[in-house]
């Protein structure tokens, strides 16, 4: 009979609440030994200036323009065809895709001067 008791006394022992109240503490997170991926979304704007390292879009009604970067890897097209930094011209709506930063501007990644333009609209005549 002592070692029956001497049993229950050991199992209470083991579990009293204040085990099992005790969670385990989790694991560290992972470190990962791959680059965060990039993020990128979608380019849309009328130019207002463009430079060799900087394309500036218009804002939208009562906000300010936006500023991105222009790299030497920038592809810049006219539709599917390949398009040179001489043929972006102010006014001109693009389109295109942009890669976030962690700090600064936004780095354009790809700009396509081939987007359809929107018509001047025609003067009312009196």
């Amino acid at each position: 009979m002592k070692h029956k008791y001497m049993l229950v006394a050991a199992m209470a022992a083991l579990c009293s609440p204040a085990m099992l109240l005790a969670a385990p503490k989790p694991a560290p997170p992972a470190v990962s030994s791959t680059p965060a991926k990039a993020v990128a979304y979608p380019l849309t704007g009328m130019v207002v200036a463009v430079s060799a390292t900087e394309l500036t879009i218009k804002g939208g009604e009562g906000k300010a323009d936006r500023v991105y970067m222009m790299t030497p890897q920038t592809v810049i097209v006219n539709g599917d065809k390949p398009a040179t930094l001489a043929d972006v011209k102010v006014g001109q709506k693009v389109g295109g895709r942009l890669e976030k930063a962690a700090t600064g501007h936004d780095t354009v990644l790809k700009l396509n001067i081939g987007v359809k333009q929107e018509p001047k609209p025609k003067a009312k005549a009196k």
